[in-house]
């Protein structure tokens, strides 16, 4: 097939170097044999996040352009995106759909940020949504769903024979419940280390962690609602036991690592965590919820004993217990940390089983070909 392809190469720009989209998104299609014309999606990330409508604006001008060309000289049978609210205007999505080719947009974490889609969803012939509770809210305003999970990358995430030198590792953002796990673990004595942005606490980051205590703190003093009052007295509370952890446990904290770091920390830890819950719209006031990221098919494609949070969903992936060890509250994380750690003959056993799934199951390269399977299109 010709393919064009819309899709940012980051998933983090906090990582430096990362290619988590352009490895999973675009590298597949092409080891598949498809001609794919890839159109960065940067310039639009950078209107959106800067609600800029006139950069907007140019980029849909250069992306209608170049697609109207390549398609006159060379028809698409797809228009595959990674698009959202604030980076194009629906407008030019709409012209795309009249030449004929079929457009899919994916989009992930649509359990706790479904408003970065919700006004340009309607707008494609299909969304690939990657959690599977999200779909009546695609639903709802009137789009078309298709569930389409996450997955990986062989060619990158793969096991490495590497000494185990890291007990039990988390790589991520600090949010949500994430600290309180991991302190935890930590104060019943073990070494667990965190990486990613918002976990050190280096010079620059105390003093900003500083400036937004007083800020949240200023909010809550001046609230003029009880409402006002509980969401900034909620973030307060949120940003000072997140800040606490560095300080408590400074040697267990660590900056973000790049690709190849966190792939390798995958076969360096003994054990590697996820963590599942996240604050709808990321505000500690709201209620927490549940969803399955790009980690659960990362790390054990990556050959990670991998412990994460329990939803239903996860068994449509793996069996939990054995092929990914499972959890549902922080004292069996606890637990099932320390057995495992104590019995490297049993989780050798897990961890071998989920690199087997994963691997079998889990790739991008299988994703795509059972979308377009289910789109009518060629394989």
């Amino acid at each position: 097939m010709r393919i064009f392809e819309v899709v940012e190469s980051s998933a983090n720009t906090s990582v430096p170097g990362n290619r988590t989209w352009h490895r999973n998104l675009y590298e597949p299609l092409v080891e598949l044999g498809h001609e794919v014309l890839l159109f960065p999606a940067e310039e639009g990330r950078r209107a959106m996040q800067q609600r800029d409508a006139s950069g907007r604006a140019t980029f849909s001008q250069k992306l209608w352009e170049v697609f109207r060309r390549e398609q006159a000289r060379k028809p698409f049978d797809l228009f595959f995106a990674y698009l959202m609210d604030g980076m194009v205007e629906p407008e030019v999505i709409d012209e795309i759909r009249k030449t004929g080719v079929p457009a899919c947009n994916f989009s992930c974490n649509n359990i706790h940020q479904f408003y970065l889609v919700e006004a340009l969803s309607p707008h494609f012939d299909y969304n690939l949504h990657a959690e599977r509770d999200a779909r009546e809210k695609f639903l709802a305003i009137g789009a078309n769903p298709i569930w389409w999970p996450m997955a990986s990358n062989p060619r990158y995430f793969k096991p490495y024979d590497v000494p185990r030198t890291v007990a039990v590792s988390f790589v991520g953002a600090n949010y949500a419940l994430r600290a309180r796990y991991i302190v935890h673990l930590l104060e019943h004595g073990i070494q667990v280390h965190a990486y990613g942005p918002g976990w050190p606490g280096g010079a620059m980051t105390r003093w900003r962690s500083i400036a937004k205590h007083y800020k949240f703190l200023l909010q809550t003093l001046v609230a003029f609602s009880p409402q006002a009052q509980y969401k900034a007295s909620a973030a307060l509370a949120d940003h000072d036991f997140r800040r606490s952890l560095s300080v408590r446990f400074p040697n267990n904290v660590h900056a973000p690592v790049s690709d190849e770091e966190l792939i390798l920390l995958y076969s360096r830890s003994q054990i590697s965590l996820g963590f599942l819950e996240v604050y709808d719209r990321h505000d500690p006031s709201r209620v927490v919820t549940q969803h399955l990221h790009l980690r659960e098919f990362e790390a054990p494609m990556s050959g990670a004993l991998y412990c994460t949070g329990y939803i239903e969903e996860l068994a449509e992936f793996y069996e939990p217990d054995k092929e990914v060890l499972i959890y549902r509250n922080q004292h069996e994380l606890l637990d099932k940390v320390r057995y495992y750690l104590a019995h490297p003959a049993e989780a050798e056993k897990i961890r071998r089983a989920g690199y087997l799934r994963a691997l079998r199951d889990h790739t991008y390269h299988r994703r795509f070909q059972q979308l377009f399977k289910e789109l009518g299109l060629p394989v």
